[in-house]
């Protein structure tokens, strides 16, 4: 997985189309931005990014770009050119693909950019899931990967279940609206997976529910802001 240039297709599908304006926290080399460009040309772009050389590939397709260490913004008010580009209630969609894994303190920055979104926006956050089979798979092995991409990306700070992450959106002031999992190589999760169905009932856990959650290499979340 290349996170600079490959385009979420999930989250991509979750962006509305009469979008005005959207900003992405880990924007890369600007590849969703221009996938969504393709449908939506006129839209108000800003993104976020720690890696500068990629913001650079980024420019043409944004209309600001932003270099920043969000784990460095203890105050955002602080930053006065980020409070000018980023005003409060101004936003359709805010999107972190594959973001707040990265963060000491995610929840702190999922909620101040829902301090941004406009009354009924929504963000569109992407997380990896920490009981995807692979996990359980390793650690039978005796193994915890370190891997420059992935699942077992080295630079991962922290980790989710879907419950966890439902309650990260939660807590930064969202209602989770809809969960889309992204799933591969599902056949050999499930053979995995099954096999885990005595330890379930041991700990008085759903099977079921168990393999569903194990397939999951990620969960794409949509978290609303409602209206007060």
């Amino acid at each position: 997985m290349n996170y600079y240039s490959n385009v979420n297709g999930t989250i991509l599908d979750l962006v509305s189309k009469s979008s005005e304006r959207i900003c992405e926290f880990g924007c890369g080399a600007g590849a969703l931005a221009r996938a969504i460009r393709i449908v939506n040309p006129e839209v108000y772009y800003v993104g976020i990014e720690i890696a500068e050389d990629q913001l650079k590939s980024a420019a043409d397709v944004l209309n600001v770009g932003l270099h920043r260490n969000l784990d460095l913004l203890q105050d955002w008010s602080l930053d006065i050119e980020l409070c000018q580009l980023l005003p409060f209630n101004s936003f359709d969609h805010v999107i972190f693909g594959d973001v707040l894994e990265h963060l000491y303190d995610p929840k702190r920055a999922l909620r101040e950019a829902v301090l941004r979104l406009k009354s009924g926006g929504s963000a569109l956050v992407c997380i990896p899931n920490v009981q995807h089979w692979s996990v359980f798979a390793h650690l039978v092995a005796g193994s915890w990967p370190q891997e420059n991409a992935g699942l077992f990306d080295r630079t991962h700070i922290r980790w989710f279940t879907l419950n966890d992450m439902v309650k990260l959106l939660e807590e930064a002031g969202l209602t989770v609206e809809s969960i889309h999992p992204r799933i591969f190589d599902d056949e050999k999760g499930v053979s995995v997976m099954e096999d885990l169905e005595p330890l379930a009932i041991n700990l008085s856990v759903d099977p079921n529910e168990l393999i569903q959650r194990g397939l999951a290499l990620q969960y794409v979340l949509v978290g609303r802001k409602l209206t007060k």
